[in-house]
């Protein structure tokens, strides 16, 4: 029984990628959605009132209103219509190569944060995680909305704008700790041909955040207005990666 429990520790440890450190064994486990089913639609918004999903023991939060058929915190998909700027396609990433890859998507609840948490009480050290604009949100920038959003840029593509994430890490406690900035739109250049909006699947480093029990995502924009943001509030996600540190006989 002993050699079967080796062995079987042994098979589990080959599947994930793993280093040496102090003696001890570190893990890098990656939490990605293929083993996630998706409906006939190509997406997952939380219609079933399960109010969550899990991936490699990671737990992403979702609210669905089935009065108004409306979603919020996280979502999923494998969806990659990059052609449709409206808000029916607020399911698809803004990365034409991405094939029939799933993803997660995060929408902020209209009154605070929502969060991708490890189990009670555990902390990890999150060491990266892959990002890309949706869509909707990336043809809203790129081409404005005649009802909410400004076309970035301006009329004279001149304006300095930017549509820019914050991911902030919480400790067991709920203390907030550090957090890592990404802009998924800039314009701020002098240069307007250095400009850009995010359209492929894109490396963000988050091991500065440290030790985390979770992590939650914010956005600003230089186009607000009296209900806050106009620029859609959407990311998708995917291949969130975090050490397991297994210690070493001392």
């Amino acid at each position: 029984m002993k050699k079967n429990l080796v062995l079987t520790l042994l098979i589990s440890i080959s599947l994930m990628a793993c280093k040496k450190q102090n003696g001890d064994v570190v893990l890098v486990k990656n939490v990605g959605f293929e083993g996630l089913s998706l409906g006939s639609s190509g997406y997952w918004n939380g219609a079933d009132g399960s109010g969550k999903f899990t991936s490699n023991g990671v737990t992403f939060t979702n609210s669905f209103s089935s009065s108004y058929g409306s979603w919020d915190s996280f979502a999923y998909s494998q969806k990659a219509d990059v052609i449709n700027g409206s808000y029916t396609n607020q399911y698809s990433v803004f990365d034409a190569a991405n094939g029939i890859n799933k993803f997660a998507i995060y929408y902020p609840p209209f009154d605070g944060d929502a969060f991708a948490s490890f189990a009670k009480d555990s902390v990890y050290k999150v060491t990266s995680i892959n990002v890309c604009n949706s869509t909707y949100t990336a043809l809203t920038i790129r081409n404005g909305d005649p009802s909410f959003a400004k076309k970035f840029g301006g009329a004279s593509g001149n304006d300095k704008d930017y549509y820019k994430m914050t991911v902030i890490g919480f400790g067991a406690k709920g203390d907030s700790l550090k957090s890592v900035e990404f802009y998924l739109a800039d314009y701020r250049f002098d240069d307007n041909t250095k400009d850009y909006i995010v359209n492929k699947w894109t490396n963000l480093d988050l091991s500065s955040l440290g030790k985390v029990n979770k992590i939650t995502f914010r956005f600003s924009s230089t186009d607000n207005g009296s209900w806050g943001m106009n620029t859609p509030a959407y990311v998708c996600l995917d291949n969130l990666k975090y050490e397991v540190v297994i210690p070493g006989i001392r």
